[in-house]
């Protein structure tokens, strides 16, 4: 039997991670693999893929998909479901970010947030859904601790987080037999920040220092897949899961 460093055993489940090619997204699908969950793994980048699935001592099954286009949201579904003879979880962990003030935000930057943190996240659902009921499984979409404190020039990313917690909302309302969970990730060393204008970022980082942003300690991507790992193999699954807060509590310790 597969188990992750402590103890947990995914033998079994079929796990589809959206947004595995990178970053957090990779991380949950290599440690979910390393479990023996049979893992599926989605993003635009067949090659970053490939690169995944062949650093996976274990079986993962790579498959290209832009969450931006419905057919291939529809498409990828279709497929996952005929390779792993259904689907127990999806993680939705695809997420981008532009560094610009809001007032220097177009329609083009809008759109592709929108898209690809949004309306991705509604449009795979959708199309995993009959699969997920008939598992009575579970779903995580990985938010941000920027809701609730957006970052200067991170506005419209937040925005979009922001929509994503809505619809998960919405999601529990409409689909009692599946459990829609919210994660909410704090900072996390990816490289999401790669593309941004290094010039305009070294302003926003004196900006957010100036005013206090950056006192959370950010974490290893590997942290993060190790919580959702015990997230898939929770009997209970919670709908709400504050990783920002758990990451503060184990460094510091409860405050009560």
């Amino acid at each position: 039997m597969n188990v992750d460093g402590h103890g947990v055993s995914l033998e079994g489940r079929r796990v589809l991670v959206v947004g595995a090619s990178s970053g957090i997204g990779r991380a949950i699908a290599l440690a979910a693999a390393h479990a023996g969950a049979r893992v599926a793994i989605a993003a635009r980048r067949l090659d970053r893929l490939r690169e995944v699935a062949d650093e996976a001592s274990e079986a993962v099954w790579p498959v290209q998909c832009d969450v931006r286009v419905p057919v291939a949201c529809d498409l990828v579904a279709r497929a996952v479901e005929q390779e792993l003879g259904g689907l127990d979880t999806l993680v939705y962990s695809t997420g981008v970010n532009r560094l610009a003030l809001l007032a220097e935000t177009d329609v083009d930057t809008w759109r592709e947030l929108l898209e690809t943190n949004l309306v991705g996240a509604a449009l795979v659902t959708r199309s995993a859904l009959p699969a997920l009921v008939a598992a009575g499984g579970r779903v995580a979409f990985l938010s941000s601790d920027s809701v609730d404190r957006p970052f200067p020039g991170l506005g419209a990313y937040a925005a979009s987080k922001a929509g994503l917690e809505t619809l998960v909302a919405a999601w529990r309302t409409e689909v009692s037999e599946v459990t829609f969970t919210r994660v909410v990730v704090g900072p996390t060393l990816t490289g999401m920040a790669d593309g941004w204008d290094p010039d305009l970022a070294a302003t926003m980082f004196e900006w957010w220092h100036s005013i206090g942003y950056l006192d959370r300690e950010p974490v290893e991507p590997e942290w993060v897949a190790e919580r959702m790992v015990h997230w898939m193999a929770a009997e209970d699954p919670p709908e709400d899961l504050d990783l920002l807060a758990a990451s503060i509590v184990e460094r510091h310790g409860s405050s009560g």
